[in-house]
């Protein structure tokens, strides 16, 4: 098995207009408000609040589903987003509490229009109350998501995005989301040997589906333990990846005991595969969140649906060195 060699080749991007990445970022916060609002009332933060706590939240819920209304979002807001909003407080579904992923979303679509100075490293997340601040909407007011548009919507208004650089953070974002997958896989590679030896296949593909890992990277599987370290040294070798760790992507995590120099916690690196499943799952849901905004951002994906992403293999398979063929 060999690793496509395109060290060279590289591919232009045409990302969609700026006004569109702003409409897509201004759906994304009116639909993460609620979600605040709803993971709060989850986790029981509000089971000492009054009588006017509560009137006050829902009348914010309110508030947020006019906006969408007000300002015309509902016209580019997903079927589902629409009817997240409509929802009355506190009637979400297990489902819906799932859209907290895109935070990770939200912040690549600032970057790329300039409201996000960098992506952070992949096993952390985008500072959250950054990432509200920073298109100055207030979600209750729709002349707020007018303004936050309309500064994109100038015919001369584009993304400012250096083409290497963009580039460069996609292949991060796909080399992130690659190895995500690729543990994904690793941890359902028994499930892959029955079926194999013909046993029903909804299981497996409902798992796959539930991590959105397309069907066809099911063949590498068997090769994993193998195509990780050599995947891995190939993305440290060009730049992709910071780090190294016993042929895997280096993770940095900060230690229970000890400073820097700076007082800041002492860290270390670990290699990927050291971590416990929970760190994983919360590692894939970065890369997938991630992942998809770039994606979407430049027409790959041709609408904003998660589920779709199981479809994604590649942003661009020109210069991918994750996609494996035969010798």
């Amino acid at each position: 098995m060999a690793f496509r060699a395109t060290r060279f080749l590289r591919h232009a991007f045409t990302p969609r207009p700026a006004f569109e990445l702003a409409l897509r970022a201004s759906c994304l916060q009116l639909v993460l408000a609620r979600w605040g609002l709803e993971t709060a009332a989850l986790m029981g933060m509000q089971g000492e609040a009054t009588a006017n706590d509560s009137a006050r939240k829902e009348r914010a819920v309110e508030a947020i589903a006019s906006a969408m209304y007000e300002s015309g979002l509902d016209d580019h807001m997903t079927e589902a987003e629409k009817s997240m909003l409509d929802r009355p407080y506190r009637t979400w579904q297990y489902d819906d509490y799932q859209y907290g992923d895109h935070w990770e979303s939200l912040g690549v679509l600032q970057w790329l229009l300039g409201r996000q100075h960098q992506i952070p490293a992949y096993y952390n997340n985008f500072d959250r109350a950054n990432v509200f601040r920073a298109t100055g909407i207030q979600p209750a007011q729709p002349q707020s998501i007018a303004q936050f548009v309309d500064s994109f919507m100038a015919p001369q208004q584009h993304l400012n995005v250096d083409q290497n650089l963009l580039q460069r953070e996609i292949d991060i974002a796909e080399a992130w989301s690659w190895r995500a997958r690729a543990q994904a896989l690793l941890q359902l590679r028994a499930e892959i040997a029955r079926t194999e030896q013909g046993h029903d296949q909804a299981p497996l593909q409902e798992a796959m589906r539930a991590k959105h890992i397309p069907q066809s990277l099911k063949k590498i599987a068997k090769e994993l333990p193998n195509t990780i370290p050599a995947a891995a040294r190939r993305a440290f070798e060009r730049g992709i990846i910071d780090g190294l760790e016993n042929d895997d992507f280096a993770i940095t995590v900060e230690l229970k005991e000890g400073k820097d120099q700076d007082g800041r916690p002492a860290t270390t690196t670990v290699p990927y595969t050291h971590l416990d499943s929970a760190h994983h799952d919360a590692i894939r849901k970065i890369a997938d969140a991630r992942f998809m905004a770039f994606a979407w951002s430049v027409d790959k994906l041709d609408q904003w649906d998660q589920d779709k992403m199981a479809e994604i293999t590649s942003i661009n398979p020109i210069v991918s060195i994750w996609t494996p063929q035969d010798e």
